[in-house]
């Protein structure tokens, strides 16, 4: 072969090689363009429900934290009045105990005094 003809060989290879590069490169283009229309709506439609749902989550962490805010903030304002409870709880029996023993001690002491009248009259009642 010839200059010239291997030359020309060089040549006609070489467009084939810039054929296949152009139909891969529209194919390429194609799929690209189908595939990013099959996916990119549902790629939409799931970043939408993601972001209503992170949303709502925020709502959910942010309510969490007032809630625990509140809650530490009444802990305390429970546990102190738990603590008063117990104490007028404990101050009320020991007033109930201490006015029944009183008046125990009144009936006690009043009996006494009723049952020596007793006593008294019927001393008189055997010396007639």
């Amino acid at each position: 072969m010839s200059d010239e003809e291997l030359r020309d060989s060089i040549n006609l290879i070489a467009q084939k090689i810039v054929e296949v590069e152009d139909a891969a490169k529209r194919k390429l283009d194609y799929v690209k363009t189908r595939l990013n229309e099959e996916y990119n709506s549902k790629i939409e439609e799931i970043e939408s429900e993601l972001e209503a749902k992170q949303y709502e989550l925020a709502e959910i962490n942010d309510n969490l934290d007032n809630f625990n805010s509140r809650k530490n903030q009444l802990i305390p304002k429970i546990k102190h009045l738990e603590k008063q409870r117990k104490k007028i709880s404990k101050e009320k029996e020991s007033s109930i105990n201490e006015k029944i023993k009183a008046i125990n001690n009144e009936k006690k002491s009043k009996m006494k005094e009723i049952n020596k009248k007793i006593k008294l009259i019927e001393k008189e009642l055997k010396k007639t």
